[in-house]
């Protein structure tokens, strides 16, 4: 409807009669600004969200956690962590000039195996609001761990953050991450 420049039809739930039509175009940038001005992460789609499922035998994907990097079955707990990117520059006693960036690969390493570990360990030990949650958490592992503060980083370092650098960074770092 937003590429055809389309009405969208607003549905009621019980009876499915077009309770009210909005422009959809209209309605697209509504919620494009809201996400924008509340760093919400946006729109989830179901049917994408559920086709990339990793376990779909398990039963469907209906919704996130408030920040959205985690979709998984209902009663399953959001197990995270992340590594303050800042932490791992390594100047080695060196002057950094604008645009270079001296990251401790061996550190991070190291930091994501213990930060694997640590979240290991608070699927065991944690206490989860059900038993299901607890159950499920237990069962399919429910943790995760990413990174955090990039920008910091690529500033520190004069690497614009909006840039073929910085992105090729950032997922080097992410690759590096996710082979460990």
């Amino acid at each position: 409807a937003v590429l055809e420049n389309k009405d969208w039809d607003l549905l009621g739930r019980t009876d499915g009669k077009v309770f009210k039509a909005l422009h959809a175009r209209d309605l697209w940038d509504q919620i494009g600004q809201a996400a924008w001005a509340s760093a919400d992460p946006g729109l989830q789609y179901d049917t994408t969200i559920n086709e990339w499922h990793t376990c779909p035998q398990s039963g469907r994907i209906r919704s996130s956690n408030p920040c959205s990097e985690y979709l998984f079955l209902d009663d399953t707990a959001c197990n995270l962590a992340s590594l303050n990117l800042v932490t791992f520059m390594n100047h080695q006693g060196k002057q950094t000039k604008a645009g270079e960036l001296h990251f401790d690969i061996a550190a991070f390493e190291h930091g994501t195996r213990l930060w694997t570990m640590a979240l290991e360990i608070t699927v065991m030990m944690a206490h989860f609001p059900s038993k299901e949650i607890a159950q499920l958490s237990y069962e399919f592992r429910t943790l995760g761990l990413g990174y955090a503060n990039i920008g910091g980083l690529l500033m520190s370092s004069g690497i614009p953050y909006d840039s073929a650098e910085g992105r090729a960074i950032a997922g080097a770092i992410a690759a590096l991450m996710t082979g460990v």
